[in-house]
């Protein structure tokens, strides 16, 4: 139940976005070499995440199945430092694992709220304004539970989470782009859409 809500949640949002973009007039990116992230500029980022980081238990051979990462980011640029521009936002993330035990299911959920700071790199706006390489940290916290069918026993936990990550954008129309993620969070690599406005 809890995988279904996350998957419609991020595909109205998607839908959402896209709707809003075409909505607009059809404006071309901007050719007066001004950066792909710059002051004042927002993204949402909607993603799919791979690899993980938490020791899921294995019982006797047992191997969970680990679903990909649902991930919601935002990001603002708010001030200039050196040649680059520094953003921030947040993330939300859900990772899903199960798997059969005894006839019955061990489930395992892991959330992660926390705020990112970014720092995007400014240094090739004026040969290609639609990308935008940028770097980050995020520190939050991680909400864990684990369900037991198999003796009805349910465990959770609260604990701080903390990442570095590396990425890039292309904004190949004004509003819209893709990206992609590599570091140490929820998942080890991220890819997505990103909504610019």
């Amino acid at each position: 139940m809890k995988k279904t809500s996350v998957t419609s949640l991020i595909l109205l949002a998607m839908v959402f976005f896209c709707t809003a973009s075409h909505a607009q007039e059809d404006r071309k990116i901007a050719k007066d070499n001004s950066p792909a992230f710059d002051i004042g500029d927002k993204t949402i980022g909607i993603s799919i995440g791979f690899g993980n980081d938490y020791n899921y238990n294995y019982y006797y051979g047992y191997v969970p199945v680990v679903l990909p990462a649902f991930g919601l980011t935002y990001d603002q640029g708010i001030i200039e430092a050196g040649p680059g521009i520094v953003g921030i936002g947040g993330i939300l993330d859900a990772q899903f694992a199960h798997y059969g035990l005894y006839g019955s299911t061990l489930s395992y959920t892991n959330y992660v709220i926390g705020a990112r700071g970014t720092w995007h790199l400014t240094l090739l706006k004026d040969k290609n304004n639609k990308f935008d390489p940028y770097g980050g940290v995020m520190v939050g916290l991680r909400f864990f539970s684990a369900r037991n069918g198999y003796n009805n026993v349910n465990t959770s936990s609260v604990s701080p989470a903390a990442g570095l990550f590396v990425g890039a954008k292309y904004n190949f129309a004004e509003h819209v782009g893709a990206f992609a993620e590599v570091g140490f969070d929820v998942s080890l690599l991220r890819i997505g859409l990103n909504f610019n406005f």
